[in-house]
């Protein structure tokens, strides 16, 4: 299974609402750093960090970057189904939103940031995101196909 739980936790302090009055970010960001909400990126966007208030600074995806944003899924409007059920849910529903290039896919794999109790059931998106599968390790260029 992906790294949910810790995709889930850097997730927990947020409520990963949308920003009101935030641009949808380009494809190539500008040279000056956008920030944008999680549920404002666009697949192919690139980035390092989520703040634990949901917002991403884009960086250009030539330069080294730890994510590259591929997707979401929303998770059915119903009771909190537990953290096992989300992150479950999550999984199956980002496998299906992240296409790692061929020749990627030994050095390349993928997580989610997952819906938290604490914020459920307003906010029930999983942020799919392609990343490095060694730690600490960055990517260069476009990693999805």
């Amino acid at each position: 299974m992906r790294s949910l739980l810790a995709a889930a936790a850097l997730l927990a302090a947020t409520s990963c609402s949308a920003s009101s009055g935030a641009a949808a970010p380009s494809a190539a960001p500008s040279a000056t750093p956008e920030t944008y909400h999680a549920t404002d990126l666009r697949p192919g966007d690139c980035f390092d960090d989520i703040s634990p208030d949901g917002f991403a600074t884009l960086v250009t995806c030539e330069k080294p970057h730890v994510y590259e944003f591929a997707g979401i899924w929303v998770l059915p409007d119903e009771p909190w189904p537990g953290d096992d059920k989300v992150i479950e849910r999550s999984t199956k529903g980002c496998e299906e939103k992240v296409r790692i290039k061929k020749a990627l896919r030994d050095t390349v794999t993928w997580t989610a940031f997952a819906p938290v109790l604490a914020t459920w059931p307003k906010h029930r998106t999983a942020y799919c995101v392609a990343l490095s599968v060694e730690e600490g390790v960055k990517l260069t260029g476009h990693v999805l196909g």
